[in-house]
C-alpha cells in the first residue's frame, strides 16, 4: 500500500469512527428522551430502564453521561447522579472510569429491590471495585480491667495495617478509608460515628470491610424481653449489668449492614467470643469469653443479602483463643497470613479455607481445645477480593 492509499484508509477509518460515535450519541439520546417521558408520566421504573439502555448504547460519550446524571438528579437519586457526573468529567479529561455500564441504584428500594440491584451489579462488574472503606475495632484495655485482653488492640492495628499495605489490602491511606478504633476510643458512640461516615461515603459499587476484636456476649445476658434481646460486642466502656447502654448490639449491626450501608459488598470479621456459660472472664483465661455466644441465627441474618459475608472466629459453643506467643489471636494471625497470599488477591472463600484449616490445628496443638471458624453464607463460592485494586 502506497502513502496516498494509507492516508486515504486512515481518513476513511476516522470518518467511520466519527459516524459510529455520532450514531451512538443519537441512539442514546433517543433512549434518554423516552426515559424523560416515562419519568414525567410518573413511571420511574420504566424511566430507569431507558436510562440504563442509553448507558449501554453509548457509555463513552460525556454528553450522554451528563444527561444520564441530569435524569437521575430529576428523580431524586442524588447518589447515582453524582456517580454518573463523575464519569462524565473523567471522560472529558480523557481518563474514563472503568465502570461503563449502568449502576443499579438501591436508593429508596426495599430489601428485595436492593438485593436485585446488587446482584445485577456483581454479575456485571465481577471483581471491579470503585472504592474501599473499613471500620476496624480492637479492645484490649477496658474501663473494667477485669475484662482486659492481651492482643485484641494489636490484632486490630495489624489488620488495619494489612488493609493499607499496597502489596496486600490496597486500601487508600488515610482515616477516611480505614477507620481504626482502639481501646478507649472503641466506644459505642465512636463506632456509630464511624458507621455513619462509611454509610455516607460508600456507594453500591464499593467494598466495605468491618473487623471487631473484643469480647462478645449473648442475648441471654440482655435484660430485655425475649423478642427484644440482643447479643453485644463489648466496647471499652461496657458494663455487663447494663449492656443496652454500654455495648454495641449485634441486632443494630445487622440493621446497619442491611439498611444503612449501600455498598453491595460487605465483609464482616468477628474475632470475638461465642462461647462459655458464665459472665466471669476468669472462666476462660486466655480466651475472649464473657458469656454465651452470639447466636448463629444473628450472624446468619447479617449475612443475608447479595455480597454480604460474615466470618466468625469460632462456633457458637467454642471459645476464641488468644495465642501464648507475642503475636496475635489465633484467628487474626491466620487471617493476616491468608490475606497476604496470592499477592493480596485471594478471594474470601480461599481466605476462609485457610482459616478453617489452620486455626483448629493450632488451637488443638497449643490449647488442647476446639476453635472452628465459621462463615455465612455457607456452601457458596464467594468471589469477593479484599485486596483488589481500585481506581
Amino acid at each position: 500500500m502506497n502513502f496516498k492509499s494509507l492516508r486515504l484508509a486512515c481518513v476513511l477509518c476516522f470518518l467511520c469512527a466519527t459516524a459510529h460515535a455520532q450514531n451512538c450519541v443519537t441512539q442514546a439520546l433517543g433512549s434518554l428522551s423516552k426515559a424523560r417521558s416515562e419519568i414525567v408520566a410518573g413511571n420511574q421504573e420504566k424511566g430507569r430502564q431507558w436510562i440504563e439502555q442509553a448507558a449501554l448504547e453509548c457509555p463513552t460519550s460525556a454528553i450522554v453521561l451528563r444527561k444520564i446524571a441530569d435524569l437521575y438528579q430529576a428523580i431524586g437519586d442524588l447518589e447515582a447522579a453524582r456517580s454518573w457526573r463523575e464519569r462524565a468529567e473523567a471522560q472529558e479529561r480523557g481518563t474514563p472510569l472503568k465502570l461503563q455500564s449502568p449502576i443499579p441504584s438501591t436508593a429508596g428500594a426495599g430489601p428485595a429491590g436492593a438485593a436485585e440491584g446488587c446482584n445485577q451489579l456483581l454479575q456485571r462488574q465481577q471483581r471491579w471495585v470503585r472504592e474501599k472503606y473499613a471500620i476496624v475495632v480492637g479492645v484490649s484495655e477496658f474501663h473494667n480491667p477485669a475484662y482486659n485482653l492481651k492482643f485484641a488492640a494489636k490484632d486490630a492495628s495489624d489488620f488495619a495495617a494489612a488493609l493499607q499495605d499496597p502489596a496486600v489490602g490496597r486500601f487508600r491511606p488515610g482515616t477516611e478509608h480505614v477507620r481504626l478504633l482502639l481501646n478507649e476510643n472503641a466506644t459505642v458512640s465512636n463506632i456509630r460515628t464511624a458507621i455513619n461516615d462509611v454509610a455516607r461515603d460508600a456507594r453500591a459499587e464499593d467494598l466495605v470491610v468491618m473487623y471487631f476484636s473484643s469480647h462478645g456476649t449473648a442475648a441471654e445476658n440482655d435484660v430485655a424481653k425475649d423478642e427484644a434481646k440482643s447479643g453485644y460486642i463489648v466496647t471499652h466502656e461496657s458494663d455487663l449489668s447494663n449492656l443496652y447502654a454500654t455495648a454495641f448490639p449485634m441486632e443494630e449491626l445487622r440493621r446497619v449492614v442491611e439498611k444503612r450501608i449501600r455498598a453491595c459488598r460487605v465483609v464482616l470479621f468477628l474475632d470475638t467470643c461465642f462461647s462459655g456459660d458464665t459472665v466471669s472472664p476468669a472462666a476462660g483465661a486466655g480466651s475472649k469469653m464473657l458469656a454465651l455466644g452470639i447466636s448463629d441465627q444473628t450472624k446468619e441474618r447479617i449475612a443475608q443479602g447479595v455480597g454480604r459475608v460474615v466470618i466468625a472466629s469460632s462456633r457458637n459453643d467454642e471459645r476464641s483463643w488468644e495465642s501464648e506467643h507475642d503475636r496475635n489471636s489465633y484467628f487474626t494471625f491466620y487471617l493476616l497470613e491468608a490475606l497476604r497470599t496470592k499477592g493480596g488477591l485471594a478471594d474470601i472463600t480461599t481466605i476462609f479455607t485457610h482459616l478453617q484449616r489452620e486455626v483448629p490445628r493450632a488451637v488443638k496443638n497449643e490449647k488442647h481445645a476446639k476453635q472452628t471458624p465459621v462463615m455465612w453464607p455457607e456452601g457458596q463460592r464467594l468471589d469477593i477480593v479484599i485486596g483488589t485494586a481500585i481506581d
